[in-house]
């Protein structure tokens, strides 16, 4: 359909070429009649000329080309998003509210948006459209969609100065509304705009195939003396009512005051709503409050599953009010979201003692965030659950205590369908001493037996017993102690990350944290027609701590060279692969009454997997802690978990748009000898250069000098 277009287009611009250029001929006939024939021919060659270049601009305006070649195509769209914008079936436009008159960097900011947006432009469908507003003109239509100036520095008259600016997009598509607040740099916002276009058409269908309304619930009691309760109710509602035309008009509000209903407070306490409680106390106003009890915040509701959103706001002086509301609207939309599962689902085994994904401090809360952009993270309990056949992909991070071989089994014929599983599995776990003890020993670590190793080891991945130590590690800064050089943190530099794998492709630089060696049986996966890659692996400059594990800085000395060599850290296995209850039935612990004692119907085990697997292997789960991700998902390491979870879901295609941007290719390292040559050769190399460039022209001066007087004297 495209080439049709063009080649119409183009014969249309044949057609009006030779149009226009028969009619200037006669203009110049008739006015030339009695001149020159030359004249006239001079005269029709200008002209043509002119229409020509003018044509081809015009034609250059629709019809264009651009090669982009930087590496990861960064100033390109990427494959996903072009199909994304090429098969919207509903109106979608992006609405941009930036400020034209920004200082460096946010200028080059809007500059790669508009670039960005024209790609979008000339891949997507009659569906797709933007705009770009012009907020001094229009400074109500930012706010109308959600967006709000963010302050900026930027130097006038040798003075650094804050000033107020939009910098936000908003995307429409039906009635849905997603913003992005801040675009205060260009990295990620491809990925950022894709990722909510996809968001969107998941929740359209979602919403639309809803059967019963999302109930939204205040809970607040009129007894609570405390500031902003004054209209709550109304507040409450206006805001709900603005989120349920934008969600189609599924959501169903309730008010209940705990104090005038005593169901209530049962209700409020159960979805986890704090308790305040007063004495008897005057208020500045001169008003007399009796002592009492009341509670406030709001609860989402859909298909027995819940969010609470919470309102109230504590100051500095540790007063409590009821908090801006100008953005509540947003927050139960991400409620909304949570509830419906707009996301694909992907397991998390729990059971064992693994990294609690709602622990901030110590457990997996920011890996948990991080991937909650694309997925929906579904806690399972091996321990109590099958895994759901909607599940395509399960996480294994960080057990700590034994499986049955029942729990083993499901984990098993999970994967004998075809399912994809993530192990990051520890070796030891690092363990505090308690009482005095704690001020007199150093923390013990401890090793950790799950029986998941023995079933890898049958699958052909054996996790060592140890730790990798690695002199290209991480060094820590000590206030007063200087540099601290940590082995068991490697530093895995573009050598160690594989170039043929889309997870680590990208990428040039990682941390690794308290991991240990992974080996693996090839020829155990070669009969099972099953390969390997190895996907992470240590500098050559590495070691293995084994036996009495000690995590303390200061406690590890490398070894000589010659014993240091390379280590797996992060294994990938595809194919086909031989059950580990392939000779063998699983023993079950069968415990309720009603069938304690009694025969039961077991199935049959699948001997081999029946589909492809993935399993992903890593001797660490530390490198889904708050130490190794950051907040924002933006971090390599960040990155690089993202990777793995796309890749296993069979979205080959994201990691390439998400690594663009300069914070993932660093400069590559190079010795001090290397430095100083470079050094050098920018120092005296342009000076020699133009030195070199003066003698040849000299030379080449001095030569044609003897020619020409080699030829005069010839003549004499």
């Amino acid at each position: 359909m495209e080439k049709r277009k063009i080649i119409d287009m183009l014969q249309n611009i044949k057609s009006n070429i030779t149009t226009i250029y028969t009619q200037v001929l006669q203009n110049i006939k008739e006015q030339t009649k009695s001149g020159d024939t030359e004249t006239q021919k001079s005269y029709s060659q200008y002209i043509l000329y002119s229409v020509i270049i003018v044509l081809i601009n015009l034609v250059g305006l629709t019809l264009y080309f651009r090669v982009d070649l930087t590496k990861n195509s960064v100033y390109s769209l990427s494959p996903i998003s072009k199909e994304v914008v090429s098969s919207l079936e509903e109106p979608l436009t992006i609405k941009i509210f930036f400020n034209k008159d920004l200082p460096a960097p946010y200028n080059a900011v809007y500059r790669y948006l508009q670039d960005l947006m024209v790609e979008y432009d000339n891949a997507g469908n009659r569906y797709f459209h933007y705009e770009f507003v012009d907020v001094e003109k229009q400074k109500d239509a930012a706010s109308d969609f959600g967006i709000y100036p963010v302050q900026i520095r930027e130097i006038q008259n040798d003075q650094v100065k804050f000033r107020n600016a939009f910098m936000g997009l908003a995307i429409i598509h039906g009635d849905l509304i997603e913003k992005i607040d801040s675009i205060t740099e260009p990295e990620g916002l491809e990925y950022r705009i894709t990722t909510l276009i996809k968001k969107m058409n998941g929740k359209i269908d979602s919403l639309l195939k809803l059967k019963n309304p999302i109930t939204i619930t205040l809970y607040a009691s009129s007894n609570l003396p405390i500031p902003g309760m004054q209209n709550l109710n109304e507040r409450v509602y206006a805001e709900v009512q603005k989120c349920n035309i934008r969600n189609y008009n599924k959501i169903q509000y309730r008010y209940i005051d705990p104090l005038q209903n005593p169901q209530g407070t049962t209700l409020a306490q159960m979805y986890g709503l704090p308790t305040l409680r007063w004495p008897r106390f005057t208020t500045m106003e001169g008003r007399a409050v009796e002592p009492g009890e009341g509670m406030v915040g709001i609860v989402v509701e859909y298909n027995n599953k819940f969010e609470t959103v919470q309102i109230l706001s504590r100051s500095i002086f540790g007063q409590y009010s009821v908090g801006d509301l100008t953005r509540l609207e947003d927050t139960l939309n991400v409620a909304i979201d949570n509830l419906i599962s707009i996301n694909p689902k992907v397991g998390y085994i729990v059971g064992h003692g693994e990294r609690d994904i709602n622990d901030e401090q110590n457990g997996a809360a920011q890996f948990r965030k991080m991937i909650g952009d694309m997925y929906d993270l579904v806690t399972i309990d091996i321990t109590k659950d099958e895994i759901p056949d909607d599940i395509a992909t399960i996480i294994i991070n960080g057990p700590r205590s034994m499986f049955s071989e029942y729990e083993l089994y499901k984990i098993d014929q999970f994967l004998m369908r075809g399912g994809s599983a993530v192990m990051l599995l520890d070796s030891y776990v690092e363990q505090q001493m308690q009482g005095m003890q704690m001020f007199q020993r150093p923390p013990q670590a401890l090793p950790v037996f799950t029986g998941l190793e023995g079933m890898l080891a049958h699958y052909g991945v054996k996790i060592g017993r140890d730790i990798v130590m690695d002199k290209q590690c991480f060094i820590a800064q000590q206030r007063g102690l200087g540099e601290l050089t940590i082995y068991f943190a490697p530093m895995i530099s573009e050598e160690g990350l594989s170039k043929d794998n889309e997870i680590t492709k990208y990428l040039k630089k990682i941390v690794f944290l308290k991991a240990s060696s992974i080996s693996v049986d090839e020829t155990l996966l070669k009969e099972n027609k099953a390969s390997v890659q190895y996907v992470v692996k240590s500098s050559p400059y590495s070691w293995l701590q084994q036996g009495n594990i000690n995590f303390l800085p200061w406690g590890a000395n490398p070894p000589q060279d010659s014993s240091l060599k390379q280590y797996n850290l992060a294994v990938l296995v595809q194919g086909n692969l031989q059950s580990y209850f392939a000779d063998k039935q699983p023993k079950i612990d069968v415990k309720t009454k009603e069938t304690k004692g009694k025969d039961y119907v077991q199935e049959e085990a699948l001997k081999q997997s029946v589909k492809p697997v993935k399993l992903f292997v890593a001797g660490t789960s530390e490198i889904t802690g708050r130490n190794i991700i950051d907040e924002e998902g933006k971090s390599p390491n960040a990155v690089f978990m993202h990777n793995v979870i796309d890749y296993m879901q069979g979205n080959y295609a994201i990691p390439q748009m998400r690594s663009k941007g300069l914070s993932f290719n660093p400069i590559k390292e190079t010795s001090d000898t290397a430095k100083s040559v470079i050094k050098g050769i920018n120092i005296a190399g342009l000076p020699l250069l133009v030195i070199l460039a003066g003698v040849l022209y000299m030379w080449r001066r001095t030569i044609r000098r003897r020619r020409i007087e080699e030829q005069f004297s010839s003549m004499r």
